[in-house]
């Protein structure tokens, strides 16, 4: 929660107060300034999609194999999930809006432009300028949104989350749409409205709010070897949920047009169906830590996974989309749950603990795992592959119950 001051000096940063204007004129260019911050997160977030949407088409056109698919999927990971804290660095110092403006731009022009890449080099360039894209966006403007919310920022956030995740989940409809149109090659139209949206971002958007508490200057690595033990412990749990979290995600528009012979337009349902499941799972994990506990949420995620996704490989059909949106759901109640039981354990490191748990984490799951998954597609077939990934959860069930509980460990300030 902000206190009253923080939040009326953020109130001045976006609406400068003076004799001509008013209290209903400061929050209305508040509320305009957050609703263009929901805006740009559904575009940027949309066209995180894009990899994972067109995939069988580029495996098609460049006669890729599945182990390319996984590295594929693990360059576009690094460039848009690890790079964040760098680029969340920069954004501290700098302060600027165009993370705002032109980072949805970046992301939307190079990742809508797939079909136009010459090759395999021409799809690694173009998935790491627009990974960038969306690895620029996300520390700034995550920020930015708490800070427009003053006493609500935790509401704020939420919201602001809730746009991305509508976005991703969206985006292959929508990028599924302009290929019915226009094809593979045409798809760079998808970022039309995006390159219209740039004008009015640079006439609307106001400067960003400042912060109004000193960053500490260098990471506190004592802080944080304090607890190495319990985050190494969460660590190692969001690493083996990531891997069937992105192996899903990543391969999951091949699984249905190659195994199961679906159409392009189905694949596509299929994907947004399980990527709007992050949506709810997210919000639920949160309210049922909050009630039950984050140890006893990433136990009942781990066993409650398994056999609804098992469902969703076992039959076809709407049983089988609606095993694979509860299944999702059900997997990634745990994200926010890893991330706020890290922060608690070292409370002065809270940005560099949330960076370990959701850009490294889904990281390292995707450069490490995701040409692993591909490789052993190829040699055993995708089918096989995706149930073995069920074993993950299970894998990582041991992890859940060792999990520090809350209060057990001493927490470093």
């Amino acid at each position: 929660m902000t206190e009253p001051g923080v939040a009326a000096a953020g109130l001045d940063s976006v609406c400068p107060s003076g004799p001509g204007t008013s209290v209903s004129g400061q929050s209305s260019h508040r509320t305009e300034a957050f609703v263009l911050l929901l805006v740009t997160h559904f575009l940027v977030d949309c066209f995180s999609s894009a990899l994972p949407t067109v995939q069988p088409l580029l495996a098609e056109r460049f006669s890729l194999s599945l182990a390319q698919a996984g590295v594929l999927g693990g360059f576009f990971l690094f460039s848009s999930s690890v790079l964040q804290l760098p680029f969340g660095l920069v954004s501290d110092r700098l302060q600027s809006r165009h993370f705002t403006v032109f980072s949805p731009l970046v992301a939307a022009v190079f990742l809508s432009s797939l079909g136009l890449a010459s090759g395999f080099g021409g799809l690694i360039g173009l998935l790491l300028i627009g990974g960038m894209g969306v690895a620029a966006y996300h520390p700034h403007n995550t920020s930015q949104a708490g800070r427009l919310g003053g006493r609500r920022r935790g509401f704020a956030t939420a919201i602001f989350i809730t746009a991305g995740t509508a976005g991703l989940g969206l985006g292959p409809l929508y990028l599924t749409l302009v290929f019915d149109i226009v094809g593979l090659e045409g798809l760079w139209m998808a970022a039309i409205p995006v390159v219209v949206s740039v004008p009015i971002l640079l006439w609307r958007l106001p400067r960003p709010i400042e912060n109004s508490h000193k960053a500490r200057a260098a990471v506190d690595w004592r802080a944080l070897r304090g607890q190495g033990r319990a985050l190494l412990t969460h660590y190692a749990f969001v690493v083996f949920r990531s891997i069937i979290q992105v192996g899903l995600a990543q391969f999951l528009s091949l699984y249905m047009v190659r195994v199961r012979g679906a159409s392009f337009e189905t694949a596509s349902v299929a994907l947004s169906v399980y990527l709007l499941s992050t949506s709810i799972g997210a919000f639920l994990g949160g309210a049922a830590a909050d009630r039950y506990g984050g140890r006893n949420v990433c136990v009942a995620s781990c066993v409650g996974c398994v056999p609804l996704l098992a469902v969703f490989m076992a039959f076809d059909g709407w049983l089988s989309l609606a095993a694979l949106f509860v299944g999702g759901v059900v997997l990634l109640t745990t994200v926010p749950v890893n991330v706020v039981m890290a922060q608690e354990l070292v409370p002065s490191q809270a940005s560099t603990t949330a960076a370990m748990m959701m850009g490294f984490g889904w990281g390292m799951a995707g450069i490490v795992f995701m040409p692993i998954v591909g490789l052993l597609a190829d040699a055993i077939g995708l089918g096989p592959v995706f149930w073995g990934l069920l074993a993950m959860p299970l894998l990582a069930l041991p992890i859940a119950l060792a999990l520090p509980s809350p209060g057990g460990d001493q927490r470093a300030d």
